[in-house]
């Protein structure tokens, strides 16, 4: 059989063109730090790279909600945290001991203004935001503050309500305001009941209508039970011509009461908040399992990737030198 010059410049290219091909799969496995890069390759490590990256892209669904939902706690925790601090201010120095020291008229209107102050700085931290929510404001939407509070401090709406109506109608719609959830996917498998609502136990209830943290409604005796409209009753007081002290008494008794359950209701935001970063914690370490679990499947250490790569290199370039040791055409080719 005759060796041609053209039989060895076809086993050479076709050599040559394995070369690249290797020197390609090298240099992929570089860049992308994984083993393979077609299916193909590796069909049964493929299937499972694949369910790890279904796997991993649902980790990451739900890290990025509880991270929004951490923010949203943050904002809430805050607006909470300062109307409580001006409660507890109320509480402690407009007490009927201390209002009463001061005698004079003079003295107790300074006192009803900073009521008023202080009654409408409340209000403003009931209606702060995270985004275009609001975050006391229950599933009322992005429109329209849900607390708004008359020029003359009487009058209280949440989410166009009174608080302050004794309407049993009205009763039962705060109510139904006050029980608002807002149920948010955290990973633990979040189900329906048979009549189509959430079970509680399977997401994090996100919402916290802000009448809980503040009261509404009346006692037994027809004492507001809202902190907002117990410090306007109070400024009104202490503006009358004539001061009731036993009146005034029985409302800032009313108005401790009130500051002690808005306390409640920031332990319940710090409750759900140290819950949220728990399961941020889990969920971080799942990332990484399913990390390792994805590279232990597809993925290529680096350093053995490199070495593959200069090896490919190297073969490469020692096929180009022996291409130009090639003889050019003979006779032979020609008679062939």
């Amino acid at each position: 059989m005759r060796i041609t010059t053209n039989m060895i410049m076809r086993n050479y290219q076709s050599s040559l063109y394995n070369n690249m091909g290797g020197l390609e799969s090298a240099r992929k496995q570089v860049d992308t730090q994984m083993r393979i890069s077609a299916a193909y390759e590796d069909p049964g490590a493929a299937a499972n790279a694949s369910v790890l990256k279904a796997r991993y892209a649902r980790n990451e669904d739900y890290r990025n909600n509880l991270e929004s939902v951490q923010k949203w706690f943050d904002e809430q925790e805050s607006a909470v945290y300062q109307v409580g601090q001006i409660a507890t201010k109320i509480a402690d120095k407009y007490s009927v001991e201390a209002v009463t020291d001061t005698t004079s008229e003079e003295g107790r209107d300074t006192y009803a203004e900073q009521l008023r102050n202080l009654q409408n700085t409340m209000v403003q931290f009931l209606n702060s935001k995270f985004g275009d929510s609001f975050v006391l404001g229950g599933n009322g939407g992005t429109e329209e503050a849900p607390f708004q509070l008359s020029d003359d401090g009487k009058t209280l709406l949440y989410r166009g309500v009174d608080v302050n109506d004794p309407d049993p109608a009205v009763q039962a719609e705060l109510d139904r305001l006050a029980a608002e959830t807002s149920y948010v996917d955290i990973g633990y498998g979040m189900t329906f009941d048979q009549a189509g609502n959430i079970v509680p136990s399977t997401a994090l209830d996100a919402g916290l209508p802000g009448i809980n943290a503040v009261g509404y409604g009346h006692t037994a005796d027809g004492t507001s039970k809202n902190l907002i409209l117990l410090t306007g009753q109070m400024a009104e007081l202490l503006e009358a011509d004539t001061f009731d002290r036993e009146e005034y008494e029985k409302l800032w008794t009313q108005f401790q009461e009130g500051a002690d359950e808005l306390q409640d209701s920031l332990t319940k935001i710090g409750t759900k908040a140290n819950m949220v970063e728990t399961t941020l914690g889990k969920l971080e370490d799942e990332k990484i399992a399913l990390q390792d679990q994805f590279n232990n499947e597809i993925g290529i250490d680096p350093a053995l990737a490199i070495t593959n790569y200069s090896y490919a290199m190297y073969t490469y370039n020692s096929a180009l030198k022996v291409g130009t040791g090639i003889l050019g055409p003979s006779l032979l080719d020609f008679l062939a």
